[in-house]
C-alpha cells in the first residue's frame, strides 16, 4: 500500500474526481479511457501542491521588498523630517530678525517723522551760527597781534620785556612809557623744517596801541630785525584765516604786478587796477580777472 494521504489531500482528490465524473456523464461519446484514475488525480494534487508552495515562496519574497522599500522610505522620510525642522528653526530666526529689522525701520521712520516736523537746526541755521561764532572769537581777538619773524631762541625767556625793548627799536618809534601787553606766547601751530618760526601771538591792554603799532608797521613796510624779516598781522578765528588764506594766489600775482590791494574783514579783497577799484569775495574771481590780462 502507498503512503497515507492527509485529509486534506483526500478531500481535494475526491473533488476532482467528482468533477470529472460530471463532465464523463455530459459528454455521453466519451470513451471509457478518458475517465480520470487514481494516478492522474495524484499527479495534478502534487501540480496544485507545487503551485501553492511557489505562490507562497513569491509572496514571502514580495513582503520582503516591500518590507525593504518600506525601511527605505522610513528613513527618506526620517531625514526629510531633520532637514524640514532645520529649515523651520532657520525660518524662525529669520522671521525674528525681519520683526527687529521692522521695529528698526519704524522708529527710524518716526524719528525722521518727527525731525521734520521740527526740525532741531538746518543748514543756513548751522552756517549763520558758525559765522556769527567766528565773528565773536574775532571780537574777542581784537586786542592780539601775531609778528612773524623772530627766532625761537631770539626773546629768551621774558618774552614780554624783549617786546618791550625791541618793538620800538624796529618801528623807530618812541612810545609813551613802555608798550602795555598783557602776554605773548608763540602760536601752538607746528612748523616742518625749513618753514618760517612761529608766530608770536601778542596781546595788548589797550586796542589804541595795538592799533598804532600796527600802523607804523604798515607805514614803515619793511621791518627787519637782525637781517630777519618781521610781519604784522591782525590775529583771528581759524574759520576767518582760511577764508583769507584763500587769497594767497591772488596776492602774489598782484605783488607780481605791483597794484595795491587790501584785505578787508572778514576776507574781502579789493585792489585797484587801471580800469578802477574792484572788490571780490571769491579767488577765482581775482585769478580770472589777470588770467583775461586786464591790468
Amino acid at each position: 500500500m502507498g503512503p497515507k494521504k492527509s485529509s486534506a489531500e483526500s478531500t481535494l482528490q475526491q473533488t476532482l474526481l467528482k468533477t470529472n465524473a460530471n463532465a464523463s456523464a455530459n459528454a455521453p461519446s466519451a470513451s471509457a479511457s478518458s475517465w480520470p484514475t487514481e494516478g492522474t488525480a495524484s499527479t495534478s494534487m502534487d501540480s496544485v501542491m507545487q503551485l501553492l508552495h511557489k505562490l507562497g515562496e513569491d509572496q514571502t519574497k514580495i513582503l520582503e521588498e516591500l518590507k525593504k522599500n518600506f525601511d527605505e522610505i522610513r528613513k527618506q522620510l526620517t531625514e526629510t523630517n531633520t532637514v524640514v525642522s532645520t529649515f523651520e528653526g532657520k525660518m524662525s530666526d529669520m522671521l525674528t530678525r525681519l520683526h527687529s529689522a521692522e521695529s528698526r525701520l519704524d522708529a527710524l521712520e518716526d524719528s525722521e517723522r518727527q525731525q521734520c516736523d521740527t526740525p532741531s537746526a538746518t543748514v543756513e541755521d548751522i552756517t549763520t551760527l558758525n559765522t556769527k561764532l567766528a565773528q565773536f572769537e574775532d571780537r574777542e581777538r581784537r586786542l592780539n597781534l601775531r609778528i612773524y619773524g623772530f627766532p625761537k631762541k631770539a626773546k629768551g625767556k621774558d618774552v614780554i620785556g624783549f617786546l618791550q625793548k625791541v618793538l620800538p627799536e624796529i618801528l623807530q618809534h618812541e612810545f609813551e612809557g613802555p608798550l602795555e601787553i598783557e602776554h605773548a606766547h608763540r602760536s601752538l601751530a607746528q612748523v616742518k623744517p625749513g618753514d618760517p618760526h612761529r608766530a608770536l601771538v601778542v596781546r595788548f591792554l589797550r586796542f589804541p596801541v595795538k592799533e598804532q603799532v600796527q600802523r607804523l608797521a604798515r607805514e614803515k613796510g619793511a621791518v627787519h630785525w637782525r637781517e630777519h624779516r618781521i610781519s604784522f598781522c591782525q590775529d583771528f578765528s581759524k574759520a576767518t584765516q582760511v577764508r583769507r588764506q584763500a587769497f594767497q594766489e591772488c596776492r602774489r600775482l598782484l605783488h607780481q604786478a605791483k597794484i595795491l590791494f587790501g584785505i578787508g574783514y572778514p576776507a574781502v579783497l579789493s585792489f585797484t587796477p587801471q580800469t578802477g577799484l574792484k572788490y571780490t569775495t571769491k579767488k577765482g574771481d581775482c585769478v580770472s580777472f589777470f588770467t583775461k590780462k586786464k591790468c
